[in-house]
């Protein structure tokens, strides 16, 4: 098994504890996992990246072109990802748009962004993620959706098992687990044929 994901998105989105869980799921599943993570502006919601390599790796971050899957939790972002991209990657992007705090450009709708995306992406699984965790009482479960919905998605269950994955977002995730736990579970039905929106 190698896999290559790359992570884009906005600080306090929570990427690294999504790249942690991960990792750390890999590796008691028994992988070599290798997680790099580029701050940038992230402490002042700016763009924020994570590389996660499970497999044979030696180097911590992808190389361009280089992405087997590239998850982006946030939609602007999924276009700052694309130069990891090959003919290949599958995208799973959050329909949630963070409008950046001082651009005085106009920015396309949501839905004019998803529509970009569609035409110009061949695979490409659109996620509520956003939506899911309001309704779980808070944004911060967001990225537990978006595990789930990656690991449904990639049919990771064939390499790590789904309670190892449960078992390491209780170890690393100290509050509010059984709401993450919920959310991960949410994410879930992102992988069904009737929930795929490819």
């Amino acid at each position: 098994m190698r896999l290559n994901i790359y992570l884009a998105g906005v600080g306090g989105q929570g990427l690294i504890t999504f790249a942690t869980v991960l990792g750390d799921a890999a590796i008691r599943a028994g992988y070599k996992a290798l997680v790099a993570e580029t701050h940038g502006l992230s402490q002042r919601g700016g763009s924020i990246d994570v590389h996660v390599r499970i497999g044979d790796v030696d180097a911590p971050l992808i190389p361009r072109g280089g992405a087997d899957v590239i998850v982006a939790f946030e939609m602007l972002e999924t276009f700052r990802a694309v130069g990891y991209a090959n003919e290949g990657t599958v995208f799973i992007v959050n329909r949630r748009l963070i409008r950046p705090p001082a651009t005085k450009q106009k920015i396309p709708s949501i839905d004019e962004l998803e529509n970009i995306l569609r035409r110009s992406v061949r695979r490409i699984y659109i996620v509520n993620a956003y939506d899911d965790a309001v309704k779980l009482g808070n944004v911060i479960y967001e990225n537990m959706v978006i595990l789930g919905a990656l690991y449904s998605i990639m049919n990771l269950n064939q390499y790590i098992p789904q309670n190892i994955i449960e078992e390491t977002i209780k170890t690393n995730i100290r509050r509010d687990v059984d709401k993450n736990l919920k959310a991960f579970t949410m994410g879930l039905r992102y992988g069904n044929p009737e929930t795929k929106t490819m």
